[in-house]
């Protein structure tokens, strides 16, 4: 394996919570468990989120919008009950079949896999604090209230659209490692639930999370978590005494961190056949330098089929 620069270490290891108490967008990273069950490929937040990725779906204002799922008909938007809900489910023929492609987005390149919607999963406390703390600063979102007319066939109403008898066997049949990854715009801003805020939805092929680093969930599969947990902490309080050996340091720094959050992935979630979670880095760890911190995670395994 080749070997990282410390700007890079410094990179892999950047905290998960500012120095204001603030999530920063690394508390945005998803795990996503292969179907093998042997590896969990690391999605950054710019890995699903950059200008180069495939953006299928869209509703930025209330005249920027173009919405990919679901047939359109005289003014009336049919929405696809089958992935309406679910923070995992599967995206099959038929809903690709009655979708609407934006320009510059070819549908022959876009498959059949899992649809992974963001805005379901909360980042919420589930710890209590021990001691009061700074406040950090709560950003509002933007809600939009309303969809104005955008082109010469406007919205006018919504309407809910089952699967058909004659489809209802590809919810049964197997999909491929392909990704569509719904998220908020301004995912580290505050929102009310009665309300509706900006949103996108980007695609990632399998070939697209083979190229992404990956986790190996054999890995340490005998160790004992708690133990390994101290020997991280330990060796994060003596970080100043290896100066003359930091990159080496922070190297075997991450390789541990690695270890414990592959094991809490393999153990947590692959072998206990949970299909998604959400974890706030707080929960985990009250300091800015997080290491074997999990965020979201995404169980392909977990499907029967």
């Amino acid at each position: 394996m080749e070997k990282l620069s410390l700007e890079e270490l410094q990179n892999e290891l950047s905290p998960y919570i500012d120095e204001n108490g603030n999530l920063t967008l690394r508390s945005q990273d998803i795990y996503v468990i292969r179907k093998d069950g042997k590896r969990a490929t690391l999605i950054n937040h710019k890995d699903y989120t950059a200008k180069e990725i495939k953006r299928i779906e869209w509703c930025y204002s209330e005249t920027d919008y173009h919405f990919f799922f679901g047939s359109q008909n005289q003014g009336q938007k049919l929405q696809q009950i089958n992935i309406i809900g679910p923070a995992l489910t599967k995206i099959v023929p038929w809903n690709l079949d009655k979708a609407q492609c934006p320009a510059g987005v070819n549908r022959d390149d876009l498959k059949p896999g899992y649809l992974l919607d963001l805005r379901v999963l909360q980042l919420n406390r589930l710890r209590a604090p021990l001691r009061e703390s700074s406040q950090p600063s709560f950003v509002p979102d933007t809600p939009i209230s309303h969809l104005e007319p955008n082109s010469d066939q406007p919205i006018v109403s919504f309407a809910n659209d089952h699967i058909p008898t004659s489809a209802l066997e590809q919810l049964k049949e197997a999909v491929g490692e392909n990704l569509y990854i719904v998220s908020y715009v301004n995912p580290l801003m505050v929102r009310d639930d009665n309300e509706f805020y900006p949103y996108h939805i980007h695609y990632l092929s399998t070939d697209d999370l083979d190229r992404l680093d990956a986790l190996n969930l054999e890995a340490g599969k005998q160790q004992d978590l708690n133990e390994l947990q101290q020997a991280i902490s330990e060796m994060k309080a003596t970080i100043h005494n290896h100066r003359d050996d930091l990159i080496p340091y922070l190297e075997s720094i991450k390789e541990q961190s690695n270890t414990l959050t592959a094991q809490s992935l393999a153990r947590y979630y692959r072998d206990a056949g949970v299909q998604v979670g959400a974890v706030n880095p707080k929960d985990v760890q009250e300091e800015s330098l997080l290491v074997g911190t999990v965020c979201t995670v995404a169980n392909l395994q977990s499907f029967l089929k």
